[in-house]
């Protein structure tokens, strides 16, 4: 190579352990580096985990902008150990992810007992607010779902920020009702339109879910309810699933 050409340099990517890539430039941008993932709260990882070689980013050339891939590779290039997103990963077929979701979530009532029974001293995992539901739903939607992204907002009827999850890929956003003695049949009717109006307006996703969780069995005649809450209107689904603790 003569004197005074440039050299091209690969940056770093960084990964989170489900393969979402959080950032192909993290020399020089470090700013862009997260300990956990947006989009799964997955850890992320920026070497290979057998050998230590840092995990190849954006291709930098002096003078010209980075340019990388989005996608992480499978393998290590030096000693060709699979990386953590390669092996095992379980991909929802894409024809019936709304079938998926809702046998999920209709047991999701038996995982929350489960969580009340922990080995020795343990403090047990307890559902008392819908921020508890809505970690134990984004802990649970990676076993089916690859790309799960966390949306953030303050609706008119909270008092704080509340995270919806978003399904990218298939267009789905999921919100999450808690029902007590003071959130009931009218009061969750009324979030839920004010959830779809949001939705529908960001214009993210083509369907709202709203999973609707009755730890003390409040609600009466469940079906007759998730009917009356799903609705269709300019090509934007509302579905509901109400699953009874």
């Amino acid at each position: 190579m003569s004197q005074g050409q440039d050299v091209a340099e690969y940056d770093v990517m960084q990964v989170c352990r489900n393969g979402h890539v959080i950032t192909d430039l993290l020399n020089s941008c470090p700013e862009r580096g997260l300990l956990h993932c947006e989009r799964c709260g997955a850890p992320t990882l920026d070497h290979c985990l057998t050998c230590g070689q840092k995990i190849r980013g954006a291709i930098y050339v002096p003078g010209l902008i980075p340019a990388g891939s989005s996608s992480p590779p499978g393998y290590c290039a030096v000693c060709g150990a699979a990386f953590p997103w390669t092996n095992g990963r379980r991909r929802l077929p894409a024809s019936n992810p709304r079938a998926a979701l809702e046998a999920m979530l209709r047991r999701l009532p038996l995982v929350i007992r489960q969580l009340r029974w922990r080995q020795g001293d343990r403090p047990p995992f307890r559902v008392e607010e819908e921020r508890d539901l809505e970690d134990l739903l984004r802990a649970l939607l990676p076993l089916h779902f690859d790309d799960i992204r966390p949306v953030a907002r303050t609706p008119r009827y909270a008092t704080g920020r509340r995270t919806d999850l978003l399904l990218e890929p298939q267009g789905i956003a999921i919100t999450v009702k808690l029902v007590a003695p003071d959130v009931r049949e009218q009061t969750i009717g009324e979030q839920l339109q004010e959830d779809a109006a949001y939705h529908r307006e960001q214009g993210h996703c083509a369907s709202l879910l709203g999973f609707v969780y009755d730890p003390d069995g409040l609600l009466r005649e469940a079906s007759v309810l998730e009917r009356a809450w799903s609705s269709r209107e300019n090509d934007f689904d509302v579905w509901c699933v109400v699953a009874a603790g």
